[in-house]
C-alpha cells in the first residue's frame, strides 16, 4: 500500500493544484481541453474493465489535473456574455451595487460594486462584474451595502506597482476578478434605492455590523473594542498600527484575524461544553449534539460576515463531525484535503491567496509536528496541579511551534520578517485570545437579549471582563514586543530556498520517525544546497550598487544601495511615515538583502541637491524655485523635479542636462503640462506616476 493509499484526497487536492498553476499555460484553450477531458474519461472506463488498477489511477489523477486547468478557465468572469467590459467606453453609464461592506479611508470610502446594467448609446444592457470604487467624502453620501447607484463612466484600469518588487495591488485584485476602479467625485453618482433581492451575504453583513456596534458602544477604550472586534467578528477598522505592530513582533498577529484558529477554539470549547449531550447512548443525543455544534459553528461563520478563511475551517470541522456521526472511519489528512478540494473547485483562485496557504499549512503542520514535539516531554500529570497547568502551557507551546514550522517559510517569503520571541509570548497570547474569544461570543450572542429586558448591570460586568482579558493580552503583546531584537527584519527567501525549507523539514521529521540512514543523507544534501544558495545570495548582495528614484504619490524618495546598506533621501513626510516606507520600499529592501537604513530628510538640506553616483549626476529640485535661476557647467544625466520647482522648462535655462525626471510629487495636471512643454523643445522627459520609478545600476 502506498503512503497516500489511506487519504486519497490528498493525491486529488495536489493534482486539482498543478492544474491550477498550469492554467496560465493553456490560456484560451478552454474547448480543447474540454474535449480533451471527455477522451480521458472514455480511456479511464476503458482501463478500468481491460487494464489493472496503477493506469487507471494515473488516468484518474490526469482527469483531475484538467479539471484544474478547466475550471480556471470557466471561473474567469470577462469570458461569460454581458460583462460590463464587453460595453464600457467614456460615454457609458454604469447601475452598481454595492456587494461588501464599505471601508473607510482618510478621504475617501472604498467599496466594492457590482455592475447590474451598463447604458450605452441609449441602450440598456443587462451586465455583471465587480469593479473597485473610492468614494470622495464629499461626496452626497456615503454608500452602503445593498444600494445601487447609477455612475457617470471613469473607469480606469488598476494600475501595476510602480517601485521595484511593490506590493502588486493590480494582481490581487484580478485574483478577485477585479480589473477595472473608479475615483468617484461628487455628481459622478446617482442614488437609486436598495436592491431587492438580498444575498445571504447582505444579512451576514448586516448581522456582523450590529455585533460590531454593540461592542463599540458598550466598551469605550478603543484598544480593547479594536481588539475584540477584529478577533470576533474580522473588523479591523479600528486596530491602531502601533497595537497591529505590538502583535507582529510577538508572533500573535493571526488572532487579530478571523480564521481556521478561531474556528478550532471554538469548536473544542463546544464539544467541552456540549459534551454531556453526546454521552447519552440514545442515537437522538449524538443527532442533537451534532446538530446543535453544527448550527453554533455555521453562526458563528455568518457573524463573522461568512468570510473565507472561517468558511474554510468551518467546512471542514462540519465534514469532521458528520462523518463521526455516521461512524465512517475518518483521517484527518483526508479531511482537511477534502476540505481544500471542495473550495478550490468552488474558486480555484484560493490558491494563490496568502491566508489560504498559511491556513492550511498551519492545519497541516499541527496535525504532523505536534504529536512529535509533545513527546519530548512526557509527566504523569496525575502529579499535581501545578503540573498539569505547566503540561498545559507545554502543549500549547508545541501548537504554537508546530504552526510556526510548517508556515516560516511562507510567512519569510511574503512578509519578510519573522518573530524572535513567539516561544515566549504564544502560550500566553493563545491563552488570552482564548478567553477573549469565547468571552465576546458569549457577549454578543446574549446583548439583544439582555438589551430586551433591561438588564444593563451583566452587561456592564460582562463588558469590563471582556475589556480586562483584552488589556493582559494586548500587555502580553507589548511586552514582547519591548524585548531587544524582538523582530528580525529584511528577511528574504527566494521560492527556490521555500522549495528546499519544506523538503528540509519533510526529510528532517521523516528522520525523527523512521530513523532511517537515507533521511540523513537527504537532509545533508538539502542542507549543503541551501548554504551554497546563501553564500552564493551574500556574494551578489556585497557587490550590488543601485540608485532607484522611487515613484512615490505626493512625496519624494531615492534610495542608494551599496551593499546591504542603504541610503533613503526623502521629504520628512515619507520618511517619518513607518506604514508608506514599508509598503512602497520593504519588500525592495528584503529582495536586496538590506541590513542597515540611513535616513535623510530634504527639508533638513539644503532644497537644491546635487547627487553623484557612480557615472551618473543629478540634480534633484524638490522645491519651488520661485524664479531663482540655477546654473551650472556641468552636464547633469537627470534633472529630477519635484511638485512644481518650475513653471515653465525656460526656468532650467542656466543648465545643461541630458533628461528630465518628474517624480510622484508632481499632480498629473502640473505633470502633463511640463511633457508638454518638453516634447515641443525636443527635451526627453518621463513622469514616475506613469513610467514607474527609475533605477540606475552601479558598476
Amino acid at each position: 500500500m502506498t503512503p497516500f493509499a489511506r487519504f486519497p484526497f490528498l493525491r486529488y487536492v495536489i493534482c486539482l493544484i498543478a492544474g491550477i498553476l498550469l492554467a496560465p499555460y493553456f490560456e484560451g484553450y478552454y474547448l480543447g481541453l474540454f474535449v480533451s477531458l471527455v477522451c480521458l474519461f472514455v480511456l479511464y472506463i476503458f482501463a478500468s474493465i481491460k487494464f489493472s488498477k496503477n493506469l487507471t489511477g494515473l488516468l484518474g489523477l490526469l482527469m483531475i489535473v484538467g479539471v484544474g486547468i478547466l475550471i480556471v478557465e470557466l471561473k474567469k468572469e470577462t469570458l461569460f456574455k454581458n460583462h460590463y467590459s464587453d460595453f464600457t467606453d467614456a460615454k457609458a453609464i454604469h447601475l452598481v451595487e454595492i456587494v461588501e461592506m464599505v471601508e473607510e479611508k482618510a478621504n475617501t470610502w472604498k467599496a466594492i460594486a457590482e455592475v447590474r446594467e451598463v447604458i450605452k448609446n441609449d441602450t440598456i444592457y443587462s451586465s455583471h462584474g465587480k469593479t473597485l470604487l473610492y468614494i470622495d467624502k464629499k461626496a452626497e453620501r456615503k454608500p452602503e451595502l445593498g444600494e445601487k447607484y447609477w455612475l457617470i463612466n471613469h473607469l480606469q484600469k488598476i494600475e501595476a506597482p510602480k517601485n521595484p518588487y511593490e506590493f502588486d495591488f493590480r494582481r490581487y485584485m484580478e485574483l478577485q476578478e477585479i480589473f477595472d476602479q473608479q475615483y468617484v467625485r461628487k455628481g459622478d453618482f446617482l442614488y437609486t434605492g436598495e436592491t431587492e433581492h438580498k444575498s445571504i451575504y447582505y444579512y451576514a453583513m448586516l448581522l456582523n455590523r450590529y455585533a460590531d456596534r454593540a461592542v463599540v458602544k458598550s466598551i469605550p477604550k478603543k484598544s480593547v473594542y479594536g481588539v475584540v472586534n477584529a478577533m470576533v467578528l474580522g473588523v479591523r477598522d479600528e486596530l491602531d498600527s502601533p497595537l497591529m505592530q505590538a502583535y507582529s513582533a510577538a508572533g500573535a498577529i493571526h488572532v487579530l484575524s478571523v480564521s481556521g484558529m478561531h474556528v478550532g477554539i471554538i469548536y473544542q470549547v463546544l464539544i467541552i461544553l456540549l459534551g454531556f449531550i453526546k454521552k447519552r447512548k440514545s442515537r437522538w443525543g449524538q443527532t442533537t449534539f451534532v446538530l446543535v455544534v453544527l448550527s453554533l459553528l455555521w453562526f458563528y461563520a455568518f457573524l463573522t460576515g461568512l468570510s473565507s478563511p472561517v468558511l474554510r475551517s468551518t467546512l471542514m470541522f462540519s465534514m469532521v463531525l458528520i462523518a463521526e456521526f455516521i461512524h465512517k472511519k475518518q483521517n484527518t489528512y483526508n479531511t482537511v484535503a477534502f476540505s481544500a478540494f471542495v473550495l478550490l473547485l468552488w474558486n480555484p483562485n484560493f490558491i494563490f491567496q496568502v491566508g489560504f496557504q498559511l491556513s492550511y499549512l498551519a492545519v497541516l503542520g499541527m496535525l504532523f509536528f505536534q504529536p512529535l514535539l509533545v513527546k519530548l516531554w512526557i509527566t504523569d500529570v496525575h502529579k499535581g496541579f501545578h503540573i498539569r497547568i505547566l503540561y498545559w502551557f507545554w502543549e500549547l507551546t508545541c501548537v504554537s511551534v508546530a504552526a510556526q514550522l510548517a508556515t516560516f517559510p511562507l510567512t519569510v517569503y511574503y512578509f519578510h520578517q519573522f518573530p524572535l520571541y513567539f516561544l515566549l509570548a504564544n502560550p500566553f497570547v493563545i491563552f488570552f485570545s482564548t478567553l477573549v474569544l469565547c468571552v465576546g461570543l458569549l457577549f454578543i450572542v446574549i446583548y439583544p437579549v439582555l438589551q430586551l429586558f433591561k438588564i444593563y448591570f451583566v452587561l456592564e460586568y460582562l463588558a469590563r471582563f471582556l475589556e480586562s482579558l483584552t488589556d493582559l493580552l494586548n500587555f502580553s503583546a507589548k511586552m514582547t514586543e519591548k524585548l531587544p531584537h524582538s523582530m528580525i527584519q529584511f528577511l528574504h527567501f527566494s521560492k527556490l530556498e521555500v522549495c528546499f525549507i519544506f523538503a528540509l523539514l519533510i526529510t528532517i521529521a521523516s528522520l525523527w520517525i523512521t530513523k532511517s540512514f537515507v533521511w540523513i543523507k537527504s537532509s545533508v544534501l538539502l542542507l549543503i544546497i541551501l548554504i551554497w544558495i546563501q553564500i552564493e545570495e551574500q556574494f551578489r548582495i556585497s557587490e550590488q550598487k543601485q540608485l532607484v528614484i522611487h515613484s512615490i504619490p505626493k512625496g519624494h524618495a531615492i534610495s542608494v544601495l551599496d551593499g546591504a546598506n542603504v541610503l533613503i533621501i526623502g521629504d520628512s513626510g515619507f520618511i517619518k511615515n513607518k506604514k508608506e516606507i514599508g509598503f512602497r520600499l520593504s519588500n525592495y529592501f528584503s529582495e536586496k538583502g538590506v541590513k542597515d537604513t540611513l535616513c535623510e530628510s530634504l527639508l533638513q538640506t539644503n532644497a537644491i541637491r546635487v547627487l553623484t553616483y557612480q557615472q551618473y549626476k543629478l540634480l534633484y529640485i524638490p522645491f519651488r524655485l520661485n524664479k531663482r535661476k540655477v546654473a551650472s557647467n556641468v552636464i547633469f544625466d537627470w534633472i529630477i523635479i519635484g511638485n512644481k520647482a518650475i513653471r515653465k522648462l525656460e526656468d532650467l535655462e542656466g543648465l545643461k542636462y541630458k533628461a528630465l525626471i518628474l517624480d510622484g510629487s508632481c499632480s498629473e495636471y502640473y505633470a502633463q503640462k511640463i511633457l508638454k512643454q518638453s516634447e515641443e523643445l525636443g527635451v526627453k522627459a518621463e513622469y514616475l506616476r506613469y513610467s514607474g520609478a527609475k533605477v540606475l545600476f552601479g558598476k
